[in-house]
């Protein structure tokens, strides 16, 4: 996000980037509700056994993300920074910019576990059509609520301060974000081996 605030129209851009991300959040959300969420539901009626095996694979894929991050912080070769094909596409038009944010969300919907598991948890409760598209607009925006915090904050900052806010924001990121993601990672893995195990 601070790549997008430094360029010209930064809010304009910012926010095409988000409503890709959104709607392609809605996008696969729904189908994992509704779509592929049926039809695991239905492998889930006729092989339930399977399911906990399911659960306990993936929070070990969670702990093997975990782990590999960790390594990677202890040998200093994890960054925040995005590469450079993603910062190449951040410079595209809004169409284009639009566009990147819903594939790049898409792909992390398809391989996040976290993601995939909540979208087919909602799907089980049978919801009506407008309550389940409240429901993925509710799981997509806190998805994209610290993002949208990065922008309010930018926004608010007076605008000979905004370079230095966002080295602030970039310097908090580098310190932080992977510690976040280790621990958010370890607690997932953690609740879907106890799913698994207490069924």
């Amino acid at each position: 996000m601070p790549i997008l605030l430094l360029q010209k129209h930064p809010y304009k851009r910012s926010f095409m980037f988000l409503g890709g991300s959104f709607v392609s959040l809605m996008l696969m959300g729904l189908l994992f509700a509704k779509g592929f969420g049926v039809i695991i539901l239905r492998f889930d009626a006729s092989h339930a056994w399977i399911v906990p095996y399911i659960e306990i694979i993936a929070g070990l894929v969670l702990f093997g993300i975990a782990g590999t991050l960790l390594l990677r912080m202890k040998r200093g070769s994890l960054s925040v920074d995005p590469p450079d094909s993603i910062v190449r596409r951040l410079q595209l038009g809004s169409v284009q910019l639009f566009t990147a944010g819903a594939l790049l969300v898409a792909v992390q919907s398809m391989i996040d576990v976290v993601f995939v598991i909540a979208m087919i948890r909602i799907g089980q409760l049978h919801l009506h059509f407008a309550t389940l598209t409240a429901a993925v607009a509710t799981y997509a925006a806190a998805a994209l609520a610290l993002q949208l915090a990065v922008v309010f904050v930018y926004w608010l900052t007076p605008k000979n301060q905004r370079a230095k806010t966002l080295g602030k924001v970039h310097k908090l990121l580098a310190r932080y974000a992977n510690q976040a993601m280790i621990g958010v990672s370890i607690l997932l893995g953690c609740i879907l081996l106890f799913l698994a195990i207490k069924k």
